[in-house]
């Protein structure tokens, strides 16, 4: 029998075991004298500064911006929902009339779901669904689209598809369970192999996006203990008819705290910070840059070849998702070309700090 949850477990050790504390190792470089503007006048002087060049780097012609009236400190974490009513919901809406309720069971602390050849589950904080035939396969074009930058729409099949009906399904599907946050489709690619576009959403706090796609950083201490950036994204895919052949969606955060920022480095002070603190030499070419909220984790060791951790395992995962977790702005300047995670250059809009993550 063929399952296809497997990503969704790794994804939640990888973001859940990650995110117990904070970690400033990878903070190459810092400012004390930034300057902070009323957050209204985040992108003042953007439009003049699209498209330079610069010692260090270059801007590209055009960004994802945010249309934002506040940003916050968030403290966050994300607490295990194991009740069978939301599952039931959850997978009646999906599979609609086809609905089999002799097909639920409870497996590896999950409810799930046998739909033809794949087994969906709800894990509580993890959702992967998918329809009873699909199958995946790599995507033959490999050309991804960035929605609001690149120009021309989607069509499939010879049929246009608009994004919002993407984003529109998705909140039909699983808005109930993300109440605090708004769905939106940043990425889409056309899989030409098996007609079906392959999309990436975000799940974003009053329009500010948290960090969707995994980034290139990682790094261990002398003790094995790992480092690198959290993310919450929900991907999937949509087939010729309009219908969802898969949703992969990260757990949801609970907002245990949230302090308002009034003031925030805008985007023309990140980019002096970027001229000062960029190593002399480097030269980095970006083709995004989005105002994001962010969190770098640091994910304790555990040795699973002992036959103790790994039954402790998911008692370990419940309490790393209780500890609270950081999330700020930050200015994601994305560099451009390359395979795999991405590789940003961040600065902190509340505090100046330059992270580099790469790989």
């Amino acid at each position: 029998m063929k399952k296809n949850y497997g990503v969704v477990i790794s994804l939640l050790f990888l973001f859940l075991f990650g995110c117990s504390s904070q970690d400033n190792k990878s903070n190459n470089h810092s400012t004390d004298d930034a300057r902070l503007e009323p957050v209204e006048h985040a992108y003042d002087g953007c439009d003049k500064l699209l498209g330079s060049d610069h010692s260090s780097f270059k801007l590209p012609e055009k960004i994802s911006k945010v249309d934002f009236e506040k940003v916050y400190s968030l403290s966050c974490n994300t607490l295990k929902n194991d009740d069978m009513t939301n599952a039931e919901k959850l997978f009646k809406t999906f599979y609609g009339d086809d609905f089999d309720e002799s097909a639920l069971s409870t497996e590896n602390g999950g409810i799930v779901y046998q739909a033809g050849i794949n087994t969906s589950a709800y894990w509580g904080m993890d959702i992967a669904l998918y329809s009873a035939d699909y199958e995946f396969q790599e995507n033959s074009s490999g050309q991804t689209y960035v929605v609001g930058l690149d120009e021309g729409g989607i069509t499939l099949g010879g049929k246009a598809i608009d994004v919002t009906d993407i984003d529109s399904g998705l909140n039909n599907y699983i808005a109930d369970f993300y109440k605090d946050f708004t769905i939106n489709t940043k990425e889409f690619s056309v899989n030409d192999t098996v007609g079906r576009i392959d999309f990436t959403a975000s799940l974003d706090y009053e329009n500010v996006p948290f960090q969707y796609s995994p980034s290139a950083y990682s790094r261990a201490d002398n003790e094995n203990n790992m480092s690198y950036w959290t993310f919450l994204q929900v991907t999937g895919s949509i087939g010729e008819d309009g219908k969802f052949d898969f949703i992969n969606a990260n757990a949801p955060l609970n907002i245990l705290d949230k302090t308002e920022k009034t003031k925030m480095i805008p985007f023309d002070e990140a980019v002096k910070i970027l001229e000062t603190e960029l190593a002399k030499g480097s030269y980095y070419e970006f083709s995004n840059v989005e105002l994001m909220y962010c969190c770098l984790a640091n994910q304790p060791a555990l040795d699973m070849t002992e036959e103790d951790n790994v039954a402790k395992a998911e008692q370990l995962a419940e309490e790393y998702n209780k500890t609270s977790k950081t999330f700020e702005p930050m200015w994601c300047f994305e560099i451009k070309g390359g395979e795999g995670a991405k590789e940003y250059i961040k600065v902190n809009a509340l505090s100046g700090e330059v992270f580099i993550d790469v790989q």
